[in-house]
């Protein structure tokens, strides 16, 4: 039987590298991203593409009403989608703040109280899979808007984590480093500084959205609470967990060489 799943961000990056694999392993899929988004392709048979913002809380009981009469059973929920904003704390402008922090954590949050309680009645086993970043570990310079909408992601998530006890479903958190995508394409830069760095990073980087997209989904299949993706995350990652003012050090030392 087919499994069932919804992903969001699903236009492109890793919303839409998440749904290729889902698809070519036979699931049906509900698909959301913004109205006037670009799809890669007419949606196959079977899937449902719908537009929205995920703030809009109305619309995710929408398609939770439509799914429930369509869907014998939720197996996945995929929170990919999300947009980001850098600039020095004192720089940034409240509305990137709020365009931020809505739709990274409130979007994932009302897609999670959507749907969640679906998964919880899964008879067998049900996932979620929330789309962080190694930036919720690590405060990295000009993105203190963008770490802390993913940081709430991560509470949320390993709140979810404490209030399903039988695992169901299982709450994986994906942290990756910079990867190849159009992730820059939503951003606001509030500086040039920020702005080039964070072009030179994606045009260096080696990994690509389909790498990340495999390994959050081999690490959902898992059981696994978290999937940090780049040997750089990594390290970042591990080292903010026993010496975080040797981390903060690191990342400032980099900063200053930047804007100096």
């Amino acid at each position: 039987m087919a499994q069932h799943a919804v992903v969001t961000g699903a236009a492109s990056g890793l919303g839409r590298a998440i749904a290729d694999l889902l698809r070519a392993d036979g699931w049906r899929l509900a698909l959301v991203d913004l109205p006037g988004e670009r799809w890669p392709e007419a949606v196959p048979a079977g899937d449902l593409a719908v537009a929205f913002d995920v703030r809009d809380g109305a619309a995710w009981r929408d398609l939770h009403e439509r799914l429930r009469g369509a869907w014998p059973a939720l197996d996945l929920v995929v929170n990919a989608a999300g947009v980001g904003a850098a600039g020095e704390v004192g720089t940034l402008a409240e509305e990137q703040w709020r365009r931020v922090v809505e739709t990274n954590l409130i979007g994932t949050a009302l897609g999670c109280e959507t749907f969640v309680p679906w998964l919880r009645e899964h008879p067998r086993r049900s996932h979620l899979l929330n789309v962080a970043s190694i930036s919720a570990a690590v405060g990295l310079p000009t993105l203190a808007a963008y770490a802390a909408s993913k940081a709430g992601v991560v509470a949320l998530s390993e709140a979810i984590a404490a209030e399903c006890p039988r695992g169901r479903p299982s709450v994986t958190i994906a942290c990756p480093g910079f990867f190849r995508s159009g992730l820059l394409d939503t951003w606001h830069f509030a500086s040039e500084v920020a702005a080039r760095e964070a072009g030179r990073r994606m045009t260096t980087t080696k990994r690509s959205a389909a790498l990340i997209a495999r390994r959050a989904l081999a690490a959902t299949w898992r059981g696994r609470r978290y999937a940090v993706v780049g040997l750089r995350a990594r390290l970042l990652w591990g080292l903010a967990g026993v010496a975080p003012r040797l981390a903060t050090a690191l990342v400032r030392r980099r900063y200053a060489r930047l804007v100096g």
